[in-house]
């Protein structure tokens, strides 16, 4: 009878030491997943120097001749030309393709 009641005894407390780590476990399955951001690298090679907008972030940028501007986006973020305080003509759509890999201005 001893033998019975210490076993269920280190039973649960074995049990108590495991509840903590099942809800940590069951808790991540409960976070938000955040958009990956990446990195597209445009090379200005037109004749002169451009300004551009990232519509995703706002962030805004300028491209010197023959430089190249790495610019973190997410999937979907659009860029466009920036004239004059104003969103211009679209550039490119971000997809995850583009990560790490040169864009020519004049291609896009």
């Amino acid at each position: 009878m001893k033998k019975t009641i210490l076993l269920l005894v280190l039973a649960f407390g074995l049990m108590s030491m495991n509840a903590p780590a099942k809800k940590h476990r069951f808790g991540l399955l409960n976070e938000v997943t955040v958009a990956e951001k990446f990195d597209i690298k445009i090379k200005n090679d037109l004749a002169d120097e451009v300004s551009v907008i990232n519509a995703g972030s706002g962030g805004s940028y300028r491209l010197t001749k023959n430089a190249t501007t790495t610019i973190k986006m997410e999937e979907g973020d659009k860029l466009h030309y920036y004239e004059k305080g104003k969103k211009g003509a679209l550039i490119l759509t971000a997809t995850a393709t583009m990560h790490g890999k040169v864009q020519l201005l004049s291609k896009i």
